[in-house]
C-alpha cells in the first residue's frame, strides 16, 4: 500500500496554522530521467553496472537570492521489493539495485517510503543557490547494478517501470546563499518517470577432462575409455553439443591420435555417446538440432556429460605417446 507523506501533519497545519500556507514557493524544479538500460547481461558472469541520468531545471522566481536543498526519493513500482529491486520478464525476475554513488554503496531510496534502514537508505539531495529570477540546470547520475550470482536468470527481456507514484521531490528553500541543512518544504509527487530494463543474453561455459587409454603393448587393443565434460548454460536454454577431433576433416566423431616428433604413425579412435559404444558422438549439431551430438537444456548450473571412446585402428605402430585434440562445440 502506498502512503503519501505528511498527510496528517498538513491537515493539522491547516487547522492550527493556516497563515503558514500562504508562504510563496520561490524555487521550483522540473525533472526528467533517461532511465537505466542494461544490455548484454550475462547471468553466468559477474555483476553488470550501467548508469542513468536524472536531469533537472530549477528556477528562482523571487526578486532576491534564494538557496534550496532539493531531495529526490525513489520508491518501488507498485510497492514491490526494494532489497533487492526486481525487474520482471518472461523468464521470471532479475535482481538489481539503484545507487547514489559510483562505488555503489549508498542505495538511492526514500525518506518517506519503506526501505532497508540498516543500509541507510535515503533520498538523493543536491543544493542550489540562485540569483533573482535565475534558472539553473544540471543532472544527477543514477548508478545501476544487476546483482551477481543470478545464474538461474533465463535469457530474455526484463523491465521495471517507475510511474508518477514512485518518485517524490521536496524543495526546502530560504533567503541568502546558504541552503537549508535538511530536506523538507514543498513536496511534489511524481516529478519524473523512468524505466529500468535489461536484456539477458544466452551463454555457455565448458570445461573438459582428458581421456587416457593408458599404456598398451604394440599390436594389442586397449580397453575403451571415458571422460567427462562440464557444460554450464543459461537457464531454460536449449543447447546441442558436438565433438570434433581436429586430426580429421569429418563430422562423425572419428579421429586419429598422432605420435611425437618425426613419427608419422597414427592410431584411430571413435567417440561415442553411450557406454555400449553403439551411438557415435560427432559434430553435426546445430543451434536447433542435435544431429549426431547431444541435446540438453541449461539450468544455470554445471551439467556433466560423459564421453566414451575406443581405439578402432591398429596399435602395431612405433612405440610412442599418441594424442589428439577434440574440440567441444556448444550450439545455441
Amino acid at each position: 500500500m502506498r502512503r503519501f507523506p505528511f498527510q496528517f501533519s498538513v491537515l493539522l497545519a491547516l487547522l492550527l496554522f493556516a497563515p503558514v500556507l500562504a508562504r510563496a514557493q520561490n524555487v521550483t524544479c522540473t525533472m526528467s530521467s533517461t532511465g537505466v538500460a542494461f544490455s548484454g547481461v550475462d547471468p553466468l558472469s559477474s555483476r553488470t553496472d550501467v548508469n542513468g541520468t536524472v536531469s533537472y531545471s530549477c528556477k528562482n522566481s523571487a526578486g532576491s537570492q534564494r538557496s534550496a536543498r532539493v531531495c529526490i526519493s525513489i520508491g518501488e513500482s507498485g510497492g514491490g521489493s526494494t532489497n533487492p529491486r526486481l525487474m520482471s520478464g518472461s523468464g521470471g525476475t532479475l535482481q538489481f539495485q539503484l545507487f547514489e554513488d559510483s562505488a555503489r554503496t549508498q542505495v538511492w531510496g526514500s525518506d518517506v517510503w519503506g526501505g532497508n534502514p540498516t543500509m541507510g537508505w535515503s533520498s538523493n539531495a543536491f543544493t542550489l543557490t540562485l540569483a533573482a529570477n535565475q534558472t539553473l540546470t544540471g543532472s544527477l547520475t543514477m548508478y545501476g547494478r544487476v546483482l551477481a550470482g543470478q545464474t538461474g536468470a533465463a535469457p530474455g527481456s526484463y523491465a521495471d517501470t517507475y510511474a508518477a507514484g514512485d518518485t517524490l521531490m521536496t524543495i526546502n528553500e530560504q533567503a541568502g546563499a546558504t541552503p537549508p541543512a535538511s530536506c523538507g518544504g514543498t513536496t511534489t509527487t511524481g516529478p519524473f518517470t523512468f524505466q529500468v530494463s535489461a536484456s539477458v543474453i544466452k551463454n555457455c561455459n565448458v570445461s573438459a577432462n582428458d581421456l587416457n587409454f593408458g599404456s598398451v603393448a604394440a599390436g594389442n587393443v586397449p580397453a575403451s575409455g571415458s571422460t567427462t565434460l562440464s557444460v554450464t548454460c543459461s537457464n531454460k536454454m536449449a543447447y546441442y553439443v558436438g565433438l570434433a577431433p581436429l586430426s580429421v576433416a569429418g563430422t562423425t566423431g572419428a579421429g586419429k591420435m598422432k605420435g611425437t616428433g618425426a613419427n608419422t604413425d597414427t592410431v584411430a579412435y571413435q567417440l561415442y555417446q553411450n557406454s555400449a559404444l553403439t551411438t557415435v558422438w560427432g559434430n553435426t549439431a546445430t543451434s536447433t538440432s542435435a544431429g549426431n551430438g547431444v541435446a540438453a537444456t541449461g539450468s544455470g548450473a554445471a551439467q556433466s556429460m560423459t564421453v566414451y571412446a575406443k581405439v578402432t585402428g591398429s596399435t602395431d605402430v612405433t612405440p610412442d605417446s599418441y594424442s589428439d585434440i577434440v574440440q567441444v562445440n556448444v550450439n545455441y
